[in-house]
């Protein structure tokens, strides 16, 4: 039952990221997986300046910006067990990616600052283990080195939606799919960082990621 379960989401998750490729129309880095086991792999640009992805045949290139969504590419499938290889360009500097994704796993790339100008890749790894029509899917990436444990709240009450999230991990629930804005902070600290999602969509996923630059914490949302 949770084989034949994790299959059907990972049907419905593939339709989405489907959609989402309509969006971006971004070229396709890898060679796509058969329908039956898949993962996905994503990059996100969290430093200062903008980067490129090139896949390893170095046929297909994508370009990360550094504002807002421009940060995030959309959900590439990939065959599942396969290696992924890419190399990371930013400015002068190049570092290759090599990660091994498992069947139904979503794989986050993101890219953050180094030392001496150069940047490095942390992973962050997600596997579905739910899935609602008639709600929304909402997640929390704390890519913040320094934030022990990020917090997102938001709603009329400003309920706490998403909490103790370490670095370079992740927490998602379903919620309501209603006009949302949220809050995102590291816990026991003051102040926090508005993301405004407008409506959220039934059967959709959102992924809010949180950052910090210039000792600036910032945050930016984009839909799966």
């Amino acid at each position: 039952m949770r084989n034949n379960a994790r299959r059907l989401i990972g049907f419905l998750l593939a339709g989405i990221c489907a959609g989402s490729a309509l969006v971006h129309a971004e070229p396709q880095l890898y060679e796509t997986g058969p329908s039956e086991e898949s993962s996905y792999v994503r990059f996100v640009n969290a430093t200062e300046q903008d980067v490129a992805v090139i896949s390893s045949q170095g046929s297909a290139k994508v370009e990360l910006t550094a504002q807002a969504e421009g940060r995030a590419s959309r959900f590439f499938p990939v065959k599942s067990g396969s290696k992924l290889s890419a190399t990371i360009q930013s400015n002068n500097h190049k570092i290759p990616v090599k990660v091994l994704g498992r069947p139904w796993e979503y794989i986050t790339i993101a890219i953050v600052p180094s030392d001496h100008g150069r940047v490095k890749t942390m992973l962050v790894r997600e596997t579905p283990t739910d899935f609602n029509a008639m709600r929304s899917s909402l997640a929390l990436f704390n890519l913040d080195a320094k934030c022990s444990a990020a917090v997102m709240q938001g709603g009329a009450k400003n309920a706490t939606i998403l909490d103790k999230v370490q670095p370079f991990s992740v927490q998602r629930r379903l919620v309501n799919p209603v006009k949302l804005s949220a809050t995102v902070a590291c816990s026991g600290r003051s102040g926090g960082s508005a993301v405004e999602l407008s409506q959220l969509q039934a059967g959709e996923r959102y992924s809010v990621f949180l950052l910090t630059l210039k000792n600036s914490r910032q945050t930016f949302f984009v839909r799966d």
